[in-house]
């Protein structure tokens, strides 16, 4: 009879919970951008096989990757996802076309992820032999174009100077230049250190660029005032896993090498060049959440390079730090 009054009482309590509108746990996925492809996306896989997750008190059943920014976004509009992470001229893009988007933290604060390399046996030994020569990038009006065009402003030469070709992607860029149809191509992380012997590094970005947002954490208006707690939860758990992969490189490779498809050394390399400060800024590639502004506008500014809308952008009104805990908000 006890029991049959404990389970009644436990019943109508939930019920009351619904009714009420109080928060109940409840198991979701989480977007990110090019996730097991990117290093964006590790913090993540980190915070997941930890239970960092858990320790804040939400339940996150995986993790899902998309290719791009644009097509994470239009999966967080249509109401599928509380949280994702995206590139900042993806989101500006929306927002500007009237998409309901917030940016609550910064993730990926430099590009360190990517640089450039040449066949062993290249005569290019700097960026100012790039002249005449023919550049890869990934596809238009992509950041990898961005920073082709920036690399060779960096380098002193004009657009003009170089040949700059879209590949569709990192693997085909390295693909053309083992052809011969490259003299010169992009990489990202952990590509170049799962194939490191096969060529030769001519630069870092962050060797000869300054330091632009590379990812952000976004949410909807009407999930940010749904749902306050489980954004702070989800940033307070990624924060936990940047920390973490500082402290234990190899404990955290060993952790995501699987999601990654490369061996757990490869991936502790990754993650300690990834830890490296950088640019003038001097931060590293993973932030704790905190946005640096300068790397915003300075994404925004290399627009121009590529013809298009490089118009400067009030963050206030697009950023929401109210997630954040104090000691990692900034002046917008």
């Amino acid at each position: 009879m006890h029991t049959h009054r404990r389970a009644l009482r436990a019943g109508l309590t939930g019920l009351a919970m619904i009714a009420l509108g109080v928060p109940t746990a409840r198991a979701v996925d989480i977007e990110i951008s090019n996730y097991g492809v990117g290093t964006n996306g590790m913090p993540y896989g980190v915070a997941l096989k930890k239970g960092f997750f858990k320790e804040a008190g939400i339940d996150i059943t995986g993790i899902r990757s998309s290719p791009g920014g644009a097509p994470t976004i239009r999966n967080l509009l249509a109401g599928d996802l509380p949280f994702a992470e995206a590139g900042l001229t993806a989101i500006v893009a929306a927002v500007r076309g009237g998409a309901d988007i917030k940016i609550i933290a910064g993730t990926t604060n430099t590009t360190a992820e990517i640089g450039w390399v040449v066949k062993k046996e290249s005569p290019i030994k700097t960026i100012q032999d790039l002249k005449g020569r023919k550049l890869g990038f990934t596809n238009p009006n992509s950041t990898t174009h961005a920073l082709a065009l920036m690399l060779l402003e960096a380098a002193g030469l004009k657009p003009t100077e170089a040949t700059t070709i879209s590949t569709g992607g990192f693997g085909p860029g390295l693909a053309a230049l083992e052809h011969g149809e490259l003299d010169c191509a992009p990489f990202a992380e952990p590509l170049y250190a799962a194939s490191k012997g096969k060529y030769r590094l001519l630069v870092w970005s962050t060797d000869v660029l300054p330091a632009l947002v590379d990812t952000l954490a976004i949410t909807t208006e009407r999930t940010a005032k749904a749902k306050p707690d489980f954004l702070k939860g989800m940033l307070a758990a990624r924060r936990k896993a940047v920390e973490f992969m500082a402290a234990d490189p190899r404990g955290a490779a060993e952790l995501i090498a699987t999601d990654y498809k490369v061996e757990p050394a490869v991936a502790e390399e990754v993650i300690k060049q990834m830890m490296k400060k950088a640019t003038k800024l001097n931060i590293a590639h993973w932030g704790l959440g905190n946005i640096y502004v300068e790397t915003l506008d300075n994404l925004i500014a290399a627009q121009k390079l590529l013809g298009n809308d490089a118009s400067k952008v009030d963050w206030s009104k697009m950023i929401d730090q109210s997630f954040l805990p104090q000691d990692l908000r900034t002046k917008l």
